[in-house]
This record gives structure tokens, sequence and C-alpha cells, in this order.
């Protein structure tokens, strides 16, 4: 089969469904403004992300990285922001499982617009192919959104 997925080994192995389609670094500042709902400026953002490297053990980031990744984010429209002093306080945009609900709901219109009849035949024997616990985890899941 050829590839199509663009993304990293790295990226297309982690647990995370937020880290495979950003990357680590992105899918961690999305936790911080997950939990902190007030948002968060770039300095607050810097300190917190080292916080959890040091932690886990990982190199810090640089304050420029944090807020080159900050600005990707709000570019993608991940997040918004509002003049704060002389700089911007950032919130999330939407919840983490409204993320991954519409990148969710993304993905099947494309398999839908590029693959047609053929995508949804192989999507149905797929979902056939799943064992019946895992089917029943994956109802039950979605019932409690």
């Amino acid at each position: 089969m050829i590839p199509s997925d663009r993304r990293t080994q790295r990226q297309r192995s982690s647990r995370d469904p937020v880290a495979r389609e950003l990357g680590q670094s992105q899918a961690d500042i999305m936790n911080v403004f997950w939990r902190r709902k007030s948002g968060a400026t770039v300095p607050e953002l810097h300190e917190a992300i080292n916080a959890g490297r040091s932690r886990r053990r990982e190199p810090e980031l640089a304050y420029t990285s944090v807020l080159t990744l900050v600005q990707r984010l709000h570019a993608r429209g991940l997040l918004d922001r509002e003049a704060e002093g002389r700089g911007f306080r950032y919130r999330a945009t939407m919840g983490r499982d409204e993320l991954l609900s519409s990148w969710s709901d993304e993905l099947i219109n494309r398999l839908l617009s590029d693959y047609g009849d053929v995508g949804v035949v192989r999507l149905e024997e797929r979902l056939r192919e799943l064992d019946g616990g895992r089917l029943a985890r994956l109802r039950a899941a979605r019932g409690k959104r």
C-alpha cells in the first residue's frame, strides 16, 4: 500500500489523537489551554509548558518557539486572542472533544468527497471487522457526549 499520510512516524505513533494531528509541542500547548479556562499569555504558557517538560525530563522550549507555536495555532483558528497589556491573552476556541469531533467530520467529508462509494464501502467493511467489545465501547463513548 502506498502511504498517503505525511505525518512523521513519531506523530503517527502517539497515543494522543491531538498530538497525532498537531505534533506533541502544539498538543502540549492546547492541553494547557484546556486546563486553564481563563486562558494564558505567552509568558504564562511558556512557564507552564516548561514545568511539564521538566517533570517529564524533556528539553525546555524557548520562549520564541512557544510564541511561534501559539501564532500557528491562532492562524489555524484553534486559539482566540484579546489584547492584554503589551501582548495577548489566548484561549482555546473549542474544547478537546469538540476539536476531535470537528476533525472527524472533516476526515469523513474528505473520505466521501475524495473516494465516494469506494470509500463508504471500505469504511463499512472495516467497521464490520471491529470486535464486538470495541464496537460497544465506541458506541458507549459516543453516547456520553
